[in-house]
């Protein structure tokens, strides 16, 4: 019987990533500069990938109740949100939860769950520009919340 996999999209300043687990372990992730240039290449990129991957279900931030993403972020998220009723997948939108005091913290701590993301755990000091590799973690967080919110969570957004 094959298990649920969910494919987590996440934007962040000039960057789109995402992750895909199946079977809850790690199976593929992927960061963009390319693609989040301008919402039709991340629809693109979108479409590809979902198509490539075929996951049951597709996460991403719940950017209407309220997020910090800026303007051209928002747009690629509304891109995204606007090709997914399109390709039959599930759609789950979660808002950020912070249980971290800090999102590296947060991605140190994926990273002991997944430690193939080991590697790419990034680290700031606060004058330094954001890693590029911060928005995998943001997929990566969503993502994993799904997947730990299980068939209740799946229920809920049916």
């Amino acid at each position: 019987m094959r298990q649920i996999s969910y494919l987590a999209f996440a934007v962040g300043y000039r960057r789109i990533s995402f992750v895909l687990i199946e079977n809850e372990e790690l199976a593929t992730w992927q960061t963009s500069c390319k693609a989040a240039r301008d919402v039709v290449s991340a629809a693109r990129f979108t479409a590809e990938f979902i198509e490539l991957l075929r996951p049951n279900v597709v996460v991403m931030e719940d950017f209407e109740t309220g997020t910090r993403k800026g303007k051209q972020a928002l747009g690629v998220l509304r891109a995204i949100a606007a090709i997914l009723p399109g390709h039959g997948v599930q759609v789950i939108k979660l808002s950020r939860e912070h249980l971290h005091q800090t999102r590296y913290d947060e991605a140190a701590s994926l990273a002991v769950r997944y430690p193939e993301l080991a590697d790419k755990v990034p680290s700031r000091k606060f004058f330094e520009k954001e890693p590029h590799h911060t928005v995998l973690f943001e997929a990566a967080a969503l993502a994993h919340s799904a997947v730990e919110g299980g068939a209740m969570l799946l229920a809920s957004e049916m």
